[in-house]
């Protein structure tokens, strides 16, 4: 992108950021969006195809530039504070965008839930650490992997929309303890902090 393209996706993701935390994004119209970013309704297409889809998008790439500034080339040896690194920052991301991601978990959000978003991006994290052979997980085939890593990832969702229930300030450090005594002993950091 550049800078120009830049200044309006920024301009466009605190818009969907504010929209979606005064009211559900379902409700927010791609006028209005175009309105809030002061950009002209056409632009917004640019960058997605509804303000649904622009928030997908604004919470993904925080959650992915986490994924890469803690897990990408992690050594098997640095694994444990890596995964509780990471896992530390996404709890922060969510804690610091809680009004969206209660409305996105609950079972009133419909087709803007977040749910399939941060399961795929906790899978993708523990894809990656398989991959780039950082943990090992005893799976016997590929199936057995994947059914691993979606257990992993849906079970710290569950954990996250229990504890957005409670109210400010969180206790980051109580829910890693809580994810860490659930974990399975073979998920580096048990102990402390779990799973991306």
């Amino acid at each position: 992108m550049d800078a120009r393209q830049e200044k309006t996706l920024a301009r466009l993701t605190a818009a969907i950021l504010r929209l979606a935390t005064a009211g559900p994004v379902a409700d927010v119209s791609v006028s209005a969006l175009a309105a809030a970013a002061g950009v002209h309704r056409s632009t917004v297409y640019t960058y997605a195809a509804s303000p649904v889809e622009l928030l997908q998008r604004v919470l993904r790439a925080e959650l992915d530039d986490l994924r890469a500034a803690y897990l990408v080339g992690v050594a098997p040896e640095d694994a444990a504070a890596a995964v509780s690194g990471v896992t530390r920052a996404v709890l922060q991301h969510v804690d610091a965008h809680d009004v969206i991601y209660r409305r996105g978990l609950g079972a009133e959000s419909g087709s803007s839930s977040l749910h399939a978003l941060l399961s795929e991006h906790f899978e993708g994290s523990i894809e990656l650490l398989l991959d780039q052979h950082s943990v090992d997980v005893p799976a016997g085939d590929e199936l057995e992997r994947r059914a691993i890593a979606r257990y992993l990832a849906d079970g710290t969702i569950g954990a996250i929309d229990v504890w957005l229930s409670r109210p400010r300030p969180r206790d980051i450090d109580g829910l890693l303890d809580l994810i860490g005594r659930v974990t399975p002993a073979w998920w580096p950091d048990r102990a402390g902090a779990t799973h991306p």
